[in-house]
């Protein structure tokens, strides 16, 4: 007598349901999007700081001139420096964050929390939110040295956090969180 197909069956079902189970508890994988798109996005933002560091540096040095070529360079130096010429460089972190949040999301893992909160602090802190580098950069029009340097740390701060997590995945550490700093508020 042949024994019956249907326990083997079964057996077969519960081991499936038992590997998808352990599946559904291991530790999140490392993404290489992820990681790049977080890497692209410090660049971006220190490439943006950095240039209106040094355009700020140039409109102090030519404020000191009464020349007409230096009048001329000031008021072309001020322009590249004022917010509307920024609004391209916010358009695009304001879109590379959309992106990242929703590559995060599109795998959640017990981390996704963590991260969806660092991404909007991040968010907050370079956008829209009060104190933000854009709201601040549209209320002052030139930012200063001094001001960009401190939220250019602040920034690599958060964006190292959300990296580090993502490289420590790559590494096989799945605990590494993504906590940074919050706000600049």
């Amino acid at each position: 007598m042949q024994r019956p197909r249907s326990s083997t069956t079964g057996l077969s079902g519960a081991a499936i349901a038992l590997l998808g189970f352990v599946a559904a508890c291991s530790a999140p994988q490392y993404d290489d999007q992820t990681d790049k798109l977080i890497s692209q996005l410090q660049t971006d933002v220190d490439t943006q700081i950095v240039a209106l560091i040094t355009l700020d540096h140039k409109i102090a040095l030519l404020t000191r001139q009464t020349d007409a070529a230096a009048r001329t360079s000031l008021t072309d130096a001020t322009t590249k420096a004022g917010y509307d010429a920024s609004t391209g460089f916010y358009d695009k972190i304001d879109v590379d964050l959309t992106t990242l949040q929703t590559r995060v999301d599109a795998e959640p893992t017990p981390a996704t929390p963590a991260m969806d909160r660092s991404i909007k602090d991040l968010h907050d802190n370079l956008l829209d939110a009060p104190g933000s580098l854009q709201v601040t950069h549209q209320a002052v029009e030139v930012l200063s040295e001094g001001y960009l340097r401190s939220v250019r740390t602040l920034i690599d701060t958060q964006i190292g956090a959300l990296l580090t997590r993502e490289l420590g995945l790559k590494n096989g550490s799945p605990t590494v969180g993504a906590a940074a700093p919050a706000t600049s508020k």
